[in-house]
């Protein structure tokens, strides 16, 4: 949907609000990032897109309130959109880690394993995995082929997790972070070792967030909330391997604070009010890596702000910077420090085009609309 007059109007608007001020590394290379087009879609409700199917064309949406499920392409036809069903042969007991698998819906259930679900909501397949298992919440995908196997994020198959907690983190930030399913021997294995010398190692509790996984042909990254760099790993013999931690190199960037492992259940009282930096987004596309970050904000800022006050925290929260920083191939450093238009809610998905999807969140421009508008950002030179 390609009106190029209003594109540019909402382009010069959205990047006001950026902060030109900010300097990149010292490159001369000029980036910047623009809209290039949007999406409306007819649909009143939060719906936010998960994945996008390069062979259909049709972008993933769900709206988590209720489980809707809406599919929706360029144009912002809905093609299908269902709910989940709790009964019947059609029973989801819960999604975890929605995504595409071979152009299917795909998803991750508790004490069953990898589903795929049809333009109705109807159970396509059901790829049982061996028992006694619960996943984690927040995965970012669902499973994926993997020569003869399947592979998805690590489930928890150790009960004794489930009765202390501390364990539960411990292994976490130790253990690998995918697990291999093969259906001709009905044996599952791990690969994709946790990060070497991260800041998890140093014993304290830094809140618990499934690493963000990203694949992109035989290339694996992944990024963990405590840490201002990603991780990248390589599909060999089997295996996925870890190759090397790329640096975002920012400078003032305030680190996310750890309590000790003891303490976990206090880490949002002690430090709770502490707005630290950290990465949101990654996106692997054809000649580039772009990475979207805050640096957080400084600790007198964020201690005038109160979330018992919804209206003004989020109002503050909205408002808080983001940034981007542009790698190669190589994951060499191009830019850094690049604004960001505020307003945005990014999301995961990139398209065929390379084009990035960021939700407009209605609640920062004050508008409540009949439609959901997805912009379509990209990096200009």
């Amino acid at each position: 949907m390609k009106h190029p007059l209003i594109i540019v109007l909402l382009a010069l608007i959205l990047l006001a609000s950026c902060n030109s001020e900010q300097k990149g590394l010292q490159n001369d290379t000029d980036l910047s990032v623009a809209i290039v087009d949007f999406i409306q879609v007819a649909y009143m409700g939060n719906l936010f897109p998960y994945d996008f199917d390069a062979g259909s064309g049709l972008y993933l949406g769900r709206w988590n309130n209720n489980e809707e499920y809406v599919f929706f392409d360029d144009n912002g036809k809905i093609h299908n959109q269902f709910i989940l069903q709790n009964d019947g042969p059609n029973t989801i007991k819960y999604a975890h880690g929605v995504g595409y698998m071979q152009g299917e819906f795909t998803i991750l259930e508790d004490q069953s394993g990898i589903t795929q679900i049809g333009n109705n909501g109807e159970v396509l397949r059901r790829i049982e995995i061996p028992k006694d298992f619960f996943f984690v919440y927040g995965l970012n995908f669902s499973a994926k082929e993997f020569e003869e196997s399947y592979i998805y994020p690590r489930p928890e198959r150790d009960v004794q997790t489930i009765r202390d907690m501390s364990l539960l983190f411990g292994s976490a930030y130790s253990s690998p972070i995918l697990e291999v399913y093969n259906p001709k021997t009905n044996q599952v294995r791990n690969t994709m070792p946790f990060p070497k010398n991260s800041i998890y190692e140093d014993g304290n509790f830094y809140n618990h967030s499934f690493p963000n996984v990203i694949r992109n042909g035989k290339e694996w990254m992944l990024f963990l909330l405590a840490e201002m760099k990603y991780f990248v790993y390589k599909e060999q013999d089997g295996e996925v391997e870890f190759v090397k931690a790329v640096d975002l190199q920012l400078e003032n960037a305030i680190p996310m604070p750890g309590v000790p492992m003891k303490d976990y259940a206090e880490w949002y009282s002690q430090k709770g009010h502490i707005i630290f930096g950290k990465i949101e987004q990654l996106y692997r596309r054809e000649n580039d890596i772009i990475v979207i970050y805050t640096k957080g904000v400084d600790e007198e800022i964020s201690k005038n702000y109160s979330p018992d006050n919804h209206t003004e925290w989020m109002d503050f929260i909205y408002n808080i910077p983001r940034y981007a920083a542009v790698f190669n191939q190589d994951h060499q450093l191009i830019k850094n420090d690049i604004p960001l238009p505020k307003g945005l809610i990014w999301s995961s998905v990139v398209n065929n085009d390379g084009d990035i999807l960021a939700l407009k969140n209605q609640d920062y421009f004050g508008v409540e609309e009949d439609f959901v508008t997805f912009y379509k950002l990209n990096i200009l030179k």
